[in-house]
């Protein structure tokens, strides 16, 4: 299984270190890209970040790709790719948990509220069927430059 650890644009290193150097996955192909993260992946290859469409094209790649529970999902949404997030509970705010919240109720995704529920999630995403996401459009930019401009 090849899978992409994404943690966006901020430090997680604890997700990391756990998916670089855990046994339990050594049979897996795992990229990590690590932002300005100070723990250096020893078992895998890494990147710290790349343009979007390379990102893309990582994504596409991986048959899963384990994220943190921050913006990346919505991307990760919309290009309907199977992913695990993990809420950075390291964070001061509480956004991630909320996020995190969302996807697991909407069956959007699984959430590994623990680094140990990784590998069991793994092997049931690959013949899990998630809810497809459908992202609404939002019509109203025009209006609101108007309002601001006039």
């Amino acid at each position: 299984m090849k899978i992409l650890v994404t943690v966006g644009t901020t430090k997680y290193d604890s997700l990391i270190q756990y998916m670089d150097s855990e046994p339990e996955l050594k049979d897996m192909s795992i990229e990590f890209q690590i932002a300005n993260g100070k723990y250096i992946p020893q078992n895998h290859p890494y990147f710290t970040f790349i343009d979007s469409a390379n990102f893309a094209k990582k994504v596409l790649e991986a048959d899963c790709v384990i994220t943190h529970a921050g913006a990346t999902v919505y991307e990760l949404l919309e290009m309907r790719k199977k992913f695990i997030a993990v809420p950075n509970f390291e964070r001061s705010d509480k956004l991630q948990i909320d996020i995190a919240d969302f996807l697991a109720k909407n069956r959007y995704a699984f959430v590994a509220y623990s680094f140990a529920q990784l590998r069991f999630l793994l092997d049931v995403t690959k013949t899990y069927e998630f809810k497809q996401y459908n992202k609404e459009s939002f019509s109203k930019a025009e209006e609101i430059l108007e309002f601001l401009f006039s």
